[in-house]
Formats: C-alpha cells, sequence, structure tokens
C-alpha cells in the first residue's frame, strides 16, 4: 500500500532547513530555559537597532497654552501672548532638528565619499531583429487604426 504514513525521519528529510516548519521544530526541542534566554538575546539584539526618540520639545509651553485656552474658552485673544511664545518655541525646535538632520546627512556624506564610485555604464541596445523592422507602409497603417473620427484628440497624430 503507497498510501501508509511516511516515519518521522523521512518526513524530516523533507523540510527545509531555514523554512518556518524546521524553525517550529527547533522551538519545540528547546527548553523552556533556553527559549527565555533565546526570547532575551533577540530583545537585546532588535534594541540595538532602534534610537530612542522621546524628546518631545516644548511640552510646557502646550500645556501653558492648552491651560489657557481651557480658562478662556469665550476668549481666545487672551491667550495670544502665550500661543507666540508657542510658535516661537517650536520654530525653534524644528531649526534644531533640521540642523541635527544635516549634520547627519553631512557624516553620511562624507562616509559614503570613502567608497568607490563606478561611473555610469551605458546599456547596449537591443539587437535588431525582424520584429522590430517594419516597413514604412506598415507603421502608416498602425497609425491610421489609432485614429478615430469620434476621438479629436487623435487626429494631430
Amino acid at each position: 500500500m503507497k498510501s501508509e504514513v511516511q516515519p518521522k525521519q523521512q518526513m524530516q528529510a523533507k523540510l527545509k532547513p531555514g523554512s518556518v516548519l524546521s524553525a517550529i521544530e527547533d522551538i519545540q526541542r528547546m527548553s523552556p530555559e533556553d527559549i527565555v534566554q533565546e526570547f532575551d538575546r533577540m530583545a537585546d539584539q532588535t534594541r540595538r537597532h532602534f534610537r530612542d526618540e522621546t524628546f518631545i520639545p516644548c511640552v510646557n509651553v502646550a500645556d501653558e497654552l492648552i491651560r489657557c485656552l481651557r480658562h478662556n474658552k469665550e476668549q481666545s485673544c487672551m491667550c495670544f501672548n502665550v500661543m507666540d511664545e508657542y510658535r516661537q518655541c517650536v520654530g525653534l525646535a524644528t531649526q534644531a532638528y533640521v540642523d541635527r538632520m544635516a549634520e547627519d546627512d553631512e557624516r553620511r556624506r562624507r562616509a559614503s565619499e570613502e567608497l568607490p564610485v563606478m561611473p555610469p555604464q551605458s546599456v547596449p541596445s537591443p539587437p535588431a531583429t525582424m520584429a522590430n523592422l517594419k516597413p514604412a507602409g506598415v507603421q502608416e497603417i498602425v497609425r491610421r487604426k489609432q485614429r478615430s473620427w469620434v476621438k479629436p484628440w487623435t487626429w494631430l497624430r
């Protein structure tokens, strides 16, 4: 009978080394302590790739502006001086961020200058085949077929 269940050894041979099923089997064979250790290792490795960008500029001025606007619901003009202060704070924070980005870009540019730059190379044109070469009469017939009296924008082609 060919419909018999294959032994487990033969089924494992069919799994590819980088497949999800082989990874699941590897995890199932690990002890709980090994799983925790592997998770911690992966978390540390992932943490290194991300930067902490938790700094939010102008929080104190924004809080003051919100308090002022809540206090003066009917007369928001009473908060114009706080609004102006907030606008200036945001402008300075934005400029500082742009300056930091420019410095980072400058560092990246200097690092990329150290890499060798290859000049662009032209791509060879495809060889002339019979399919590419059409007689002039055939091209004119194709153009006429593309024109339509119903569509005046096709008349000028």
